[in-house]
């Protein structure tokens, strides 16, 4: 199973970005997560086309399962 942490943010021009980090740690709790996340938007470490991040919006931790079919 592979896990995604996938954390969004508002940007300066009112769209939402997204950044994706595969296999995070376990037991990540929502307040270390929000931390990262406020860290981001504070030091203003990621330039998008959309402007700068500027507030947090949410985050999940997705899980997927793939089955592969050999032909």
């Amino acid at each position: 199973m592979a896990k995604k942490l996938v954390m969004v943010f508002k940007t300066a021009k009112g769209t939402t970005s997204t950044l994706t980090v595969d296999e995070p740690k376990e037991g990540l709790t929502e307040s270390e997560i929000k931390a990262v996340m406020d860290t981001i938007v504070s030091k203003n470490i990621f330039s998008t086309n959309s402007g700068d991040l500027i507030e947090v919006k949410s985050a999940e931790i997705t899980t997927t399962t793939t089955k592969e079919f050999l032909m």
